[in-house]
């Protein structure tokens, strides 16, 4: 009705730039969300996603420009998350940002953690 966006729409901008690597491997077990200011739906948006914790140095930014149109991932030099054979931690955690293309201005600032599913539990 006033043209702002619904907090789910904020959720699945933070999921898609979560790398496909950990939808395979691990199942979404927390996720904490800071609202720092409301968007519009013709706003452009960036949503980045680094990795916070990980015993095996998991290094991983992408980058996805959201609009009302639909979405379009950009990466820059990216190192890609290592094949889950060879860094399996049982937990990662990753930041979240959702920020105004024009200016950089921050909507969100977020937090998720995942738990390896237990079919890829190593026995």
């Amino acid at each position: 009705m006033n043209q702002h966006v619904n907090n789910v729409k904020y959720v699945g901008w933070v999921m898609e730039s979560v790398p496909v690597a950990v939808f395979e491997n691990y199942e979404l077990s927390s996720m904490t969300l800071k609202y720092r200011r409301q968007c519009s739906q013709s706003d452009a948006l960036q949503s980045m996603c680094s990795p916070t914790s990980c015993t095996a140095k998991l290094e991983k930014e992408a980058e996805v420009e959201v609009n009302g149109a639909g979405c379009s991932y950009t990466t820059g030099s990216q190192t890609s998350i290592p094949d889950v054979a060879k860094c399996v931690p049982p937990h990662l955690q990753f930041t979240h940002l959702l920020r105004l293309q024009v200016d950089g201005a921050e909507i969100l600032q977020g937090k998720t953690q995942w738990r390896l599913k237990k079919s890829k539990h190593l026995h």
